[in-house]
């Protein structure tokens, strides 16, 4: 699909350029993709795909893998913290690949030694932090909600 050259001409490209050239209207070109993003899940058209991903392209969307994007990193701390509440205290923070991978291993050795609170724990911090984890036949692999 990224070898499908960028038709200004097509009709959806034109509709992108004319909302992006209104004054940065992204909200209006955000609403293209989602049309065309419609139309390749329907359609499974290898050039709408290409023609998605270049349109997207143009304002930085789509242009990473998608487990890399949902396993990306924050930063390259262990933890980092990426809002703050003042009103209740409370921190939101973001952990790298790292310090996930280390919860994930603690996880499994609890769970082999039966110690499913611990387990439960683990996950539900996680998921606090915004990630996700499913555990399948091949083992746990997570992604950020």
């Amino acid at each position: 699909a990224a070898e499908v050259a960028l038709d200004w001409q097509h009709p959806q490209a034109a509709k992108f350029k004319a909302a992006m050239d209104d004054d940065f209207s992204t909200s209006e070109a955000l609403a293209v993709l989602f049309d065309l993003a419609n139309e390749v899940n329907k359609t499974k058209a290898i050039e709408a795909v290409g023609l998605l991903k270049n349109l997207a392209g143009v304002i930085g969307l789509l242009q990473s893998d998608a487990d890399e994007f949902l396993q990306g990193t924050v930063s390259t701390l262990t933890s980092s913290v990426t809002d703050v509440d003042t009103a209740s205290g409370s921190l939101a923070v973001s952990f790298t690949d790292v310090v996930i991978s280390n919860f994930i291993s603690s996880r499994v050795e609890a769970k082999k030694t039966k110690n499913f609170a611990e387990a439960d724990r683990i996950r539900k911090e996680l998921a606090v932090a915004g990630i996700i984890l499913e555990d399948t036949p091949q083992g746990t692999t997570w992604r950020r909600a």
